[in-house]
C-alpha cells in the first residue's frame, strides 16, 4: 500500500453506526452549549462592543468547531504517522504547543486573568479573545504518545528506551501549565498514563510516576493556601470561615433548587451574580437549576452515550495506532467530563475543569472538536486500516519465506 486511501472513509449508519453516533452526540452536546451558556450570560451585563460579548463569541467558536468536526475527519489519521521513525509531525506540534506554553508567561504576549497567566492574547484586547495553550498541549500530548507508542519498532516494555523518555515527557508538559492551571496539569498527566497503559507499558512502570505527582500536591495544593482551601471546601462547602467553600455552596444551592424539571430555561437565579463562572466551571450546575434532574440525566446520559460510541470506536479500529488513538482521546475527554460533574456536585475540589463542548471557551470547543474528529476519522476509515496493517504483518513472513530467500 502506497498511502492512505481517501475513499474508504464512510459516515453512514450501515457502514459506521459508531462513527455517526459519535457525530450526532458531539452535535447535539455542541448545542446544548450554546443555549446553556446563552442562558448562563444573559442576565450578566458585559461592557464593550456586541462582538466582545461571552455568548457570542461562544457562539462563534461553537460554528467553528462544528466546521473542524465535519470536516477533519476525512483526513486519515494514519497519514500523521510514518511506518518509520518518530512521527514528526507530531512531534512538531507538541513542540509548538510548549513553546506557546512558554509565551504565556511573556509579559507582551501572555495575557493574565484572575491572576493566573494561561492565555495568550489573539487580536485587538477589546475582542477579548485569547488561545489557552494547555488545551493544545493536552491534546498533542496524547496524540503524539499514541503516534509513538503503537509503532512497531516500538517496545512499549523497554524501561530504559521507551517509559524513561515518556515519563519525562509527560513531566515536562505538567510542569509546564500546573503553577497556573492545575486542573488542566492533572488531566494531561492521567491522559498520558492511559495513553501508556492501553499501549501496553507495564502497570509497575506506570508506578514510577506517582512520586512526582506527590510531590506536585504538596507542592501546589498542601502549600498552596488557596488550592487548599478548595480541598476543605469539598470537605464542609458549609463553611462560613473558609472563602473557598462560597463556590461550592453556591453550586450546591443551584443543583438542589432546581427540583425534578428546574425553574425553567433562562429564569434560573444562582447564575445572577450568586455563582461564579456559570458559563464555564459551573455551568452543569446551571443547567440542573433550570432544567431539574430530569434535565441533569438527560444530559449525563448523553455523554455517556457520547463515551460508550468512543470506546466502541477503538475496539473496532483496523490497527494499533487507531486503536490507541480513540481510546486515549475518548478516555481524556471522558474524564474531563467526569471530573466537571464531580466538581459541581462537590465530590471534587474545584479545579477550572469545563465541561467538553459545553462550557464557554474557544480553544477547548476547538481542541475537543479536533479530538472528537480524530476518533471519527479512526472509525471512518477503520477497513483501510485493518487492511493495512494485514499488509505490514506480512511483509516481515514474506521476507523470511524459503521463496524469498531463493
Amino acid at each position: 500500500m502506497d498511502g492512505p486511501d481517501d475513499r474508504s472513509a464512510s459516515m453512514t449508519w450501515r457502514s459506521n453506526p459508531a462513527g455517526v453516533g459519535l457525530l450526532l452526540a458531539t452535535l447535539s452536546l455542541l448545542a446544548f452549549g450554546v443555549v446553556m451558556v446563552h442562558s448562563a450570560v444573559a442576565s450578566v451585563a458585559e461592557p464593550g462592543a456586541w462582538y466582545a460579548r461571552r455568548d457570542v463569541r461562544h457562539t462563534l467558536f461553537a460554528l467553528a468547531a462544528m466546521l473542524v468536526l465535519l470536516v477533519a475527519w476525512r483526513v486519515d489519521y494514519r497519514r500523521f504517522v510514518p511506518r518509520r521513525g518518530v512521527p514528526k509531525a507530531l512531534l512538531a506540534v507538541l513542540v509548538l504547543a510548549l513553546v506557546c506554553g512558554v509565551l504565556v508567561y511573556v509579559p507582551s504576549i501572555g495575557h493574565r486573568v484572575g491572576g493566573r497567566a494561561r492565555w495568550i492574547r489573539i487580536g485587538p484586547p477589546s475582542y477579548h479573545i485569547g488561545f489557552q495553550p494547555s488545551e493544545l498541549i493536552k491534546l498533542s500530548l496524547v496524540i503524539f504518545l499514541a503516534g509513538w507508542l503503537s509503532r512497531k519498532t516500538t517496545n512499549v516494555r523497554s524501561l530504559i528506551r521507551t517509559f524513561l523518555p515518556a515519563m519525562l515527557l509527560t513531566l515536562v508538559c505538567v510542569a509546564m501549565v500546573i503553577r497556573e492551571d492545575l486542573g488542566t496539569a492533572v488531566l494531561i498527566g492521567l491522559g498520558a498514563a492511559a495513553t501508556m497503559f492501553l499501549a501496553g507499558v507495564p502497570w509497575h512502570y506506570l508506578l514510577g510516576l506517582v512520586p512526582p505527582g506527590a510531590l506536585g500536591f504538596w507542592l501546589f495544593v498542601v502549600r498552596d493556601p488557596h488550592r487548599w482551601g478548595r480541598i476543605m471546601a469539598m470537605v464542609d462547602p458549609w463553611s462560613q470561615s473558609n472563602p473557598s467553600a462560597y463556590h461550592a455552596r453556591q453550586s450546591l444551592l443551584a443543583i438542589t433548587t432546581g427540583g425534578w424539571f428546574g425553574k425553567g430555561l433562562g429564569h434560573g437565579m444562582l447564575k445572577r451574580g450568586y455563582l461564579p463562572e456559570g458559563a464555564t466551571d459551573f455551568i452543569f450546575s446551571v443547567f440542573c437549576e433550570e432544567w431539574g434532574l430530569v434535565g441533569a440525566v438527560m444530559l449525563v446520559g448523553l455523554v455517556i452515550v457520547w463515551m460508550w460510541h468512543a470506546r466502541r470506536a477503538a475496539v473496532t479500529s483496523g490497527d494499533s495506532f487507531g486503536r490507541l488513538l480513540a481510546g486515549s482521546l475518548g478516555f481524556v475527554i471522558a474524564v474531563q467530563a467526569l471530573l466537571h460533574v464531580a466538581v459541581d456536585l462537590v465530590a471534587a475540589p474545584p479545579t477550572g475543569i469545563g465541561c467538553p463542548f459545553i462550557s464557554a471557551g474557544g480553544t477547548r470547543l476547538v481542541t475537543m472538536a479536533l479530538a472528537a474528529s480524530l476518533i471519527l476519522s479512526v472509525t471512518a476509515h477503520r477497513g483501510a486500516a485493518a487492511v493495512a496493517e494485514e499488509a505490514a504483518d506480512e511483509l516481515p513472513r514474506q521476507a523470511g519465506s524459503p521463496a524469498a530467500v531463493t
